[in-house]
């Protein structure tokens, strides 16, 4: 009942937010912390930890399978991960609110994307996310930037993330 009642509010609120534009979201400094230290668990249940991705500009990507405005934007920034793969990486972290570990795993074999898929832990619940898409970024030095709620479109949201991406990435 109470992950009905969260795909419920999850789905009227990402109806009524991403007409609108992305929202950015203000984290408390105990929350910053807790993203700054974040490790996850990759979907063969390997540990990986934030820190292994110093030198690039990081996007946590938090979605489900079922989250359309989600899926609708991984082709954009799928482009992105490629355009800046020396100086981008994505995490692309499946809270396993609904979604199985199986039910993730059937949709990466169906997809080609330049991502490092996780899944489950307790980062979305740290940060009190009560919607998705959901978006973190860390710059090459593993400082937070920003975090941003909801979807501005597949266009705006490519806009939107390569001047995160330029703005921030380390010169080579």
């Amino acid at each position: 009942m109470k992950k009905q009642a969260f795909t419920l509010f999850t789905v009227l609120f990402l109806l009524g937010s991403t007409a609108v534009f992305a929202q950015q979201v203000q984290l408390t400094p105990s929350q910053i912390k807790d993203v700054e230290n974040a490790s996850f668990t990759d979907l063969q249940g390997n540990t990986f930890n934030l820190s292994d991705y110093r030198g690039k500009v990081v996007m946590i990507d938090f979605w489900e399978t079922w989250c359309e405005p989600c899926i609708h934007s991984m082709p954009t920034v799928n482009q992105l991960a490629k355009a800046y793969s020396n100086s981008f990486a994505v995490i692309a972290l499946t809270p396993g609110i609904s979604d199985s570990k199986q039910d993730v795993k059937n949709f990466v074999s169906k997809h080609n994307y330049k991502f490092r898929y996780a899944y489950g832990g307790n980062l979305a619940q740290k940060l009190q996310i009560t919607g998705i898409p959901y978006k973190v970024f860390i710059d090459p030095n593993g400082k937070f930037i920003s975090a941003v709620m909801s979807s501005a479109g597949p266009s705006r949201d490519f806009k939107e993330i390569q001047e995160i991406i330029e703005n921030h990435k380390e010169a080579k």
